[in-house]
């Protein structure tokens, strides 16, 4: 697959969106949504967590807090300068290269998997998301950026000169990749509407 959609480490945009995230209230107040999500649904005692797509570390900055004692956290990303960025913000976390398309984790090795903000920059989600899935106990929770009756609506953003790839999906299509991509037997799958405009897909699964 060519990856010239991949463009988090091209010169210091990941500073540049590092500060953005940081220093937006909305940002900010979407993180926060985010993780309230996550605690209500990984309240099972010491939890294994996997983020895939961790960024900077802004969603573990907020979800650590909220974890029972005795939780683990991993977090994953194919950006090195965005892993730098959370390495020196957040020395305690385990932060760790890895690609979404070829997790490196063994199956069912993690109670709860989430990925944030992600299956918009990417071409393809299938596989993503079957991988997001081979891995998950019990929880799995990702957002996407819902079309308007559309199954898959393609454009581009520019963010400080750099262009990234921006997909919207019907939620019928989703359902649809998640139920086609699954190795095992589903229990369910819950979307919620965020104040963004973006939608949560929760999705148990049965182990």
């Amino acid at each position: 697959m060519s990856r010239d959609w991949e463009n988090w480490d091209v010169g210091g945009i990941a500073n540049e969106i590092h500060t953005i995230w940081q220093n937006s209230p909305i940002e900010d107040a979407h993180r926060q949504e985010l993780v309230d999500i996550v605690s209500g649904y990984a309240a099972s005692t010491a939890p294994s967590i996997l983020e895939v797509g961790c960024g900077t570390g802004l969603i573990y900055q907020k979800l650590i807090s909220n974890l029972p004692t005795g939780a683990s956290y991993i977090g994953v990303d194919s950006s090195l300068k965005m892993l730098d960025i959370a390495r020196r913000g957040f020395p305690e976390g385990e932060f760790l290269f890895g690609d979404g398309y070829g997790l490196v984790f063994k199956d069912q090795e993690f109670d709860v998997v989430l990925c944030f903000e992600v299956l918009g920059h990417i071409p393809e989600i299938g596989q993503f998301i079957a991988e997001l899935l081979r891995v998950t106990r019990k929880i799995c929770i990702f957002t996407t950026w819902p079309s308007d009756g559309h199954e898959v609506v393609e454009n581009y953003e520019t963010i400080g000169g750099v262009q990234f790839l921006h997909r919207r999906y019907s939620d019928a299509f989703v359902r649809k990749t998640i139920k086609s991509r699954a190795l095992k037997n589903l229990s369910d799958i819950e979307s919620v509407s965020l104040r963004s405009g973006g939608q949560a897909y929760i999705v148990t699964c049965l182990s």
